[in-house]
Order: C-alpha cells, then sequence, then structure tokens
C-alpha cells in the first residue's frame, strides 16, 4: 500500500522537476499571453501561428497561449472562429516576452460568435461554418467538361517464408559449383513473377457534368494489363464521392450512402477534433480529425481540411468502416482539391486504396488513382446532351499506343509499374502473333487422358474465334428422377464476330439404363445486334418435363410431378427503344403420361413418390408475348456491346399467353394475362428494399389442362426460398384459372438497427424483414407472411462472398391456424453487379 501512494507521487515529481529544468532553460525566449476580443473577453482556442516556422499553437480555454522561441524577428498571425485575422511582427531576445492581442469580431452574426466561443473544441464552430456554407459550394459549378486521368492498380502478394526457408535449405545442401545458375533465366522468372502479382488500367475520360447530378464520361483512351477483376474503376454518377452532399453514394462499395462529415447531420454523427491551424500559401487551413460517435456502417473516419474564412473543403482523408464494406477489408479515400479562380476550389486529385485477403496468405492491395485537369466552367452543352447513356467508349479507345500513354500521364509510373507495362507490351506482341496463336492452338486441340476424365475435349480455331467442346467422360452421366440414370454425350460450340455478334450452339443425347428410351435436346442463340440486345434462338427437346418446374425442392424429387414432352420452340428478343424490350415466343409440344415407364430410383427409398398423373395425350401450341418497360434505364455504350446498368424507376411488364387450337395440330384454347411490378428502392442510411407485384387472370379458358393452369410454390421446408418470387410458409401447392395477386417485399437494415445495439455491431450481422400477400380468386384463398431475421456475410476468397441468413417467420391465410416457422438461407453475391439475389 505504501508503495502504491509513493509511486504517483515521485513520478509526479520528477515530471515537475523536469518541467521546471526546462521551463528555466527557455525562460528567456518565450512569449505568452492571452488573446482577447473588442469587449476584452477572453477568446478560447484561438490560433496564433508563427509564419517563418510554418507551426505555431492553439490559446486555452482562457486566451491563454505560451509559445518556446529562438531569438529571432518573427511575423505572428492571430486568428479565431468569428473574428479578423491580422498578422504583428515581434522580436524575441533575452527576455520572456508578454503580449495581449485584440482580435475584431467579423461579420458573423452576435449569437453565432456567443455559441463558438464556448468550452467546445474549435473544430465544431469550423465544421458549422462548413455546413453552412456547403450549400453555394455544392451549386457553384453549373456544367463542366475535364480530362480525367485514371490509373487503377493491384498489387497480389503472398506470404512466402516458407518457401524461401526450404529454398535456403536445399542451396545450403548443394555446392556452388554444383549448382549451375542462368542469369538471364532468372531475370525472365523474376520479369514473370512481378507481372503475375501486378494487375494495372489505366483511362483517360472526357468526363461531362451538369448540376446537380447529370454525368456523362466519354472514355477516349484504354489499356489494360493482367486483370481487372479486383480493381475498382469508377463510374461517375454511381460512385459521386461529392462531400459537399449530405450523403455520399459509394456503389459497389459499402452497403448503403455514407453520412458527409459536413451534411447537416454531421455534428450529430461525428465528434471532431482539431488538431492544427497551418498556413498554406497564404491560406489557413484547419485540420480536423473526424470520429465516429459510434461504429457504424455509414460513417467515415480520418481527417478533413477546411479553409479559414471561406469554409471550403481543402483536402480529405478518410477511410470506411469494415463492417459496411462489400467486397473489400480496407477501403479509404483521399481528395485533394485546387483554387482555380478567387473562389472556386475543384477535386483535381482523388485516390482511392482498398485491401482485401485471402485467408492468411495472400493479400490483395488495390490503388485507384483519378487526377482532373482542362476544366472548362459553365461548358454550353447541347438540349438532350446528358440522357440515359452514361458512358461511351469507342474502339479506337484501346488502340493508343506507348507513346501516347508516356505523354498523356500527369504522373510517372513506379518502376515496378514500368516494369510490367515494358514486359506485357513484349509479351502481348508475341501472344497476338500469328506464329505463338497457332502453336497454342495446336497445343488446345490435342487430346490428352486429362481432357477425357476431367476437363472435355476441346477444337478451337483462333482466326475465326470459334470454339467446340466435346464434355469429359464423367458428365455422359446423368440423373433423372424419372427411371435414375441415364448416360449421353454433350458437345456445344461457340463463335465470336469482331463486331459483337455471337453464336452458340449446345446438343445432347441420352438413353435411360432402366427404360432404354432416347431423349435428347438442341439448342442454339444468335446474337445479331449487340446494342438492341436483340438475340433468336431456337431448341428442339424430348425429355421428362415438371409440371411445376419451380415447386418446392421435395416436389421436384417426386415422379408424379412429370410428364413426357417433346417440344420445338422459336424465341426473338429486342429492344425497340431504351429500356422497352419485347419478346416473342412460340412452342409447339407432345405432351404425354410417363404411366408406361419404369419410374423406380434410389429417390424412393428416401421420399414417396406417388401416382403420376395420368392423361391422354395432346399436343399444344402456346405462344407468350412479353413487354417490359424500364424508365430511366441507364446504361454504357461500348465498341461491342451495349451494358445495362440499372434504373431508379420500376420495371413494368405484360405477358399474353396464347394457347391456339387447330394450329400445328394444338388441341387447347386459352388465354392468359398477368402484369408485373419490380423495383429496387436505396433509401439511404436506412438500407434498401425490393419489392414485385403481380397481378393475373384467364381471361379465355375454352380448353385449359391441367399442366398449363397458373402455379404458385409451395414452400420448403426449413429452407428459405427467394422471397421476391416465392413464401416462405405456403404449405400447398396453389393453382389458379381465375383472377389472382400476390406482392412480396424484402428490406435490408444494413446495420441501420443493429447499430443502435451495443456490442452487437460488432458480430457484423444485418437485419433483414419483408413479407408477402397473395390472393386466389377460384378457390378464395388468402395468404399472408411476415419474417424478420439476421444475415452475416462471409468469405471464400478474395472476391466471393457468401450470405447465411437465419429467418423467423408468422404466416396465417383464411385455411390454416396463424404459425410460426424458421427458415435459413445461402446466397453468394454476383461480382458482376456487386449486389445479391434478394
Amino acid at each position: 500500500m505504501i508503495c502504491k501512494k509513493i509511486y504517483p507521487f515521485l513520478t509526479k515529481l520528477y515530471i515537475g522537476l523536469c518541467l521546471l529544468c526546462f521551463c528555466g532553460t527557455l525562460h528567456a525566449q518565450s512569449i505568452s499571453g492571452y488573446v482577447f476580443n473588442d469587449q476584452k473577453e477572453a477568446i478560447p482556442f484561438a490560433n496564433i501561428y508563427i509564419q517563418q516556422l510554418q507551426s505555431g499553437t492553439a490559446a486555452d480555454g482562457d486566451g491563454y497561449f505560451f509559445l518556446n522561441l529562438d531569438k529571432g524577428d518573427y511575423d505572428i498571425v492571430i486568428s479565431a472562429i468569428g473574428y479578423e485575422s491580422f498578422s504583428i511582427p515581434i522580436i524575441v531576445g533575452d527576455d520572456q516576452l508578454k503580449q495581449d492581442y485584440i482580435l475584431k469580431s467579423s461579420s458573423v452574426e452576435l449569437d453565432e460568435i456567443v455559441v463558438k466561443a464556448s468550452k467546445r473544441d474549435p473544430a465544431y464552430a469550423i465544421i458549422q461554418n462548413a455546413i453552412d456554407h456547403k450549400k453555394k459550394y455544392l451549386s457553384q459549378i453549373q456544367s463542366s467538361r475535364s480530362q480525367v486521368y485514371l490509373k487503377a492498380t493491384e498489387v497480389i502478394s503472398k506470404k512466402e517464408r516458407v518457401k524461401r526457408e526450404q529454398a535456403a535449405k536445399a542451396k545450403s545442401n548443394k555446392s556452388e559449383e554444383e549448382v549451375p545458375i542462368d542469369p538471364f533465366e532468372a531475370a525472365e522468372k523474376a520479369k514473370q513473377k512481378l507481372a503475375n502479382s501486378l494487375n494495372l488500367l489505366e483511362m483517360q475520360v472526357t468526363l461531362n457534368y451538369q448540376y446537380p447530378k447529370k454525368y456523362k464520361e466519354e472514355r477516349t483512351a484504354y489499356k489494360k494489363y493482367g486483370s481487372k477483376d479486383g480493381l475498382f474503376i469508377p463510374r461517375f454518377g454511381e460512385s459521386d464521392f461529392n462531400f459537399y452532399r449530405n450523403l455520399v453514394d459509394m456503389k459497389g462499395i459499402a452497403e448503403v450512402p455514407l453520412i458527409s462529415p459536413i451534411s447537416r447531420t454531421a455534428i450529430l454523427v461525428y465528434k471532431f477534433k482539431l488538431e492544427s491551424s497551418l498556413e498554406e500559401e497564404g491560406q489557413i487551413v484547419h485540420k480536423i480529425k473526424v470520429t465516429p460517435r459510434k461504429i457504424g456502417n455509414s460513417t467515415f473516419r480520418g481527417y478533413l481540411y477546411i479553409n479559414d474564412q471561406s469554409w471550403n473543403i481543402n483536402r480529405l482523408d478518410l477511410s470506411v468502416y469494415r463492417g459496411a464494406l462489400k467486397l473489400y477489408d480496407a477501403f479509404s479515400l483521399k481528395q485533394d482539391y485546387q483554387k482555380i479562380n478567387d473562389t472556386l476550389w475543384i477535386p483535381t486529385r482523388q485516390e482511392l486504396t482498398y485491401e482485401t485477403k485471402q485467408g492468411r496468405s495472400k493479400t490483395f492491395k488495390g490503388n485507384t488513382l483519378l487526377r482532373y485537369s482542362d476544366f472548362e466552367l459553365d461548358y454550353p452543352f447541347p438540349p438532350r446532351f446528358f440522357g440515359n447513356e452514361v458512358s461511351v467508349i469507342t474502339k479506337e479507345a484501346f488502340e493508343r499506343d506507348t507513346s501516347y500513354w508516356q505523354e498523356l500521364r500527369p504522373e510517372a509510373l513506379s518502376l515496378d509499374q514500368q516494369k510490367v507495362v515494358s514486359y506485357r507490351d513484349s509479351i502481348e506482341a508475341i501472344h497476338n502473333s500469328k506464329e505463338y496463336l497457332d502453336s497454342v492452338q495446336t497445343e488446345y486441340n490435342k487430346i490428352t487422358f486429362l481432357d477425357l476424365i476431367w476437363d472435355g475435349v476441346g477444337f478451337r480455331n483462333n482466326a475465326k474465334k470459334r470454339n467446340v467442346f466435346i464434355g469429359p467422360i464423367p458428365s455422359m452421366i446423368d440423373f433423372e428422377i424419372v427411371g435414375g440414370f441415364r448416360i449421353g454425350p454433350y458437345a456445344s460450340y461457340f463463335r465470336r464476330y469482331e463486331n459483337g455478334r455471337r453464336l452458340f450452339t449446345n446438343a445432347n443425347v441420352n438413353i435411360g439404363i432402366k427404360n432404354r428410351d432416347l431423349q435428347g435436346s438442341t439448342y442454339a442463340s444468335f446474337r445479331y445486334n449487340p446494342h438492341r440486345l436483340a438475340d433468336v434462338a431456337a431448341w428442339g427437346d424430348r425429355s421428362f418435363e415438371s409440371i411445376n418446374s419451380y415447386d418446392a425442392f421435395l416436389n421436384q424429387l417426386r415422379s408424379s410431378n412429370y410428364i413426357v414432352s417433346d417440344k420445338i420452340g422459336l424465341r426473338h428478343r429486342i429492344e425497340v427503344f431504351n429500356g422497352f424490350y419485347i419478346s416473342l415466343e412460340g412452342e409447339r409440344s407432345d405432351r404425354s403420361s410417363i404411366e408406361n415407364y419404369d419410374r423406380n430410383s434410389f429417390v424412393e427409398g428416401f421420399l414417396e413418390q406417388g401416382d403420376p398423373y395420368l392423361f391422354e395425350g395432346y399436343q399444344a401450341f402456346i405462344t407468350d408475348l412479353r413487354i417490359s418497360y424500364t424508365p430511366g434505364q441507364k446504361f454504357m455504350t461500348e465498341p461491342t456491346r451495349k451494358v445495362i446498368l440499372g434504373s431508379p424507376y420500376p420495371t413494368f411488364s405484360l405477358t399474353h399467353r396464347k394457347a391456339w387450337d387447330g394450329f400445328l395440330s394444338s388441341d387447347i384454347d386459352f388465354d392468359f394475362l398477368e402484369f408485373e411490378m419490380d423495383q429496387d428502392l436505396i433509401l439511404g442510411v436506412f438500407g434498401n428494399s425490393k419489392y414485385t407485384i403481380k397481378a393475373g387472370t384467364f381471361v379465355n379458358t375454352k380448353d385449359l389442362r391441367f399442366i398449363d393452369l397458373k402455379r404458385f410454390r409451395q414452400s420448403d421446408p426449413i429452407l428459405y426460398s427467394n422471397p421476391l418470387h416465392s413464401f416462405q410458409s405456403l404449405d400447398t401447392s396453389l393453382v389458379a384459372s381465375d383472377w389472382f395477386f400476390e406482392v412480396h417485399h424484402i428490406h435490408h437494415f444494413n446495420g441501420a438497427l443493429i447499430n443502435n445495439i451495443p456490442f452487437v455491431k460488432k458480430l457484423r450481422i444485418r437485419a433483414v424483414a419483408g413479407g408477402g400477400f397473395l390472393w386466389v380468386k377460384e378457390s378464395d384463398y388468402r395468404h399472408a407472411e411476415v419474417f424478420l431475421g439476421i444475415e452475416r456475410t462471409f468469405k471464400l476468397g478474395a472476391r466471393r462472398r457468401l450470405r447465411i441468413g437465419t429467418y423467423g417467420v408468422f404466416a396465417e391465410s383464411n385455411h390454416t391456424k396463424p404459425k410460426p416457422d424458421f427458415k435459413i438461407s445461402l446466397d453468394l453475391i454476383d461480382t458482376w453487379k456487386k449486389n445479391w439475389d434478394f
């Protein structure tokens, strides 16, 4: 106990003596004093800046300051929020200099000065000024055109400690004479290793902008070295890193938009601390530390630099909380603003740094740099320049040579990047040569034992860009619910044309081991207009066909759910104008029962099969005409294709299914209409919602057979199915021949609820809720359900993610009692769209 009391006392005594000695040494070379306003009131946290030293200090809460200085002449700048700054020369000699300073009030209103003169950190007053001025800076540029250079790099590093140790051990066991060294071979391997561990993409963009959120990018140069899968390539307008907006949209990066540190609610969301105030080229810049008040999915942390008096952003360095990221383990953003004229500051440099880990041995470190230049403000764009086409890239962009890039780059490549560019340029020249392509083609076309048993056999023609593939021996074995195993080959043919057109065909034929019946199918599709997404397809098939192909998983394992179908079909789909699609499909089929087939298989030992559906065989010719329209559909135009980017509006669809009596010997006659509306809604920090609404009816049922009734999926036990197209607690397979109406909805809170629960948010789980409603007129069946669950995302690799969810479901209908249920789900992220199925 005595030691515990003595130790703190001795520590304080020691520190005090040190400070006393230190102060005594500098006693004669210091300046101190108070900063007052013109009412003789102390100004807390005023800034005292020494121009010659490019540094300074801040007064305390009572306006008192103290600075140690060497002898000499100095210019001192005194400033404070709400007061006019001024500069005065001082001379520091042998004696201690004591001097008080008075600041005059600026044009800021008195009540605002009172708030800013409180004991709070002055950073809050600076941020409040930035918030008050941000509307001006948000709308200051009404239109502009600029040039943007983009460089994205990914470095793949592996932990090779074990390999190095093994190599060193092996080398120590041999003499230098026994290990011949080829310096050229070693250098070549080093180049190849570097090339395989570094991916690089460069792009030059003409960026067109019109207030408030209209963007159109023209990609005029494009060069890729290696893979771009792990690189972040922003599309302007989708990823709008404008911190003058209340929410910063980071689509593809974060689950939800993030709250800007100068949003209207920033002071409620963030804590701020003034780190320093320094003069930079005649401008006082406040460095403010930004910290979230609580860890959440919609916040940044880092530093924000604000210009004094003008209260605009000078630069920023912020990072995103890991739990908010979709595919990355870390993501940070830097922005540098530059003064263009007397009042306008524009971002001229932007750097994004991101990282993904694959286990403990592999790390993917990425960096995307954007440099803005050649600003043309108030650019006079022609009418309708900004539309749904947000990006266009021409064929010439891919043909830029090395000299073009050398002249263009605003920042030189690193040494490693230069090596990769040089090495891959030389490799590319070799790989594009006819001799090399012919040698690769010859090697690929060889048939090996591994091809036969695992990879399959391929025959390639590089000149005509076509490929033939025959499946390996194991792929010849297939399993059907009706009759069990079947044996037969599979083959496909693919050809891509220079203009983006492509042709794909496949075929298979098989025979049942039990029934000795011959079946098979063939399919062909041709995209003849890539820019209008125009396809024509044809098929022929003889197989066992499920009556309800979207029924519950267990029902799909019952042979009673199948018939025999012989069919041929033709389909055409085209985009008439942006977002408006028409698809027309016709199929002629012969339908018969499976009663004469041996239906036994090993599935019978696990699941009761039931009797097959018995009916007299008949012919059917059915057409499907589908019209859909998505207003405001955004897209990119590339030399050989059109890339759809989505829309903020719903998609409306109308389908007419018609059975034609007498045509092509068809025996049935009905007309079915269905209307559908679906949409993805991004609700900012509150998450995102998806919904689907359907309604339909048969308007003609002159000859409507059981197989063609409208069907609704029975729910699976335990397994959670896509909630946008099915119900989770529907315990029967319903059918309809009259009116029906159904609604599906799911909302992902993306942390909006979990973040308010202490400790739970650290588990990185997400809350989800939703429900559905179904009404079937003919059976007077009404079903309603709601569900609430939690989801957690797990890494499967560098860019693969698996989302596992558990849900509690509560359902009721006018035919069943209210009941609870429990479900689990598995969902893999779409790495191209960077989004989930539901």
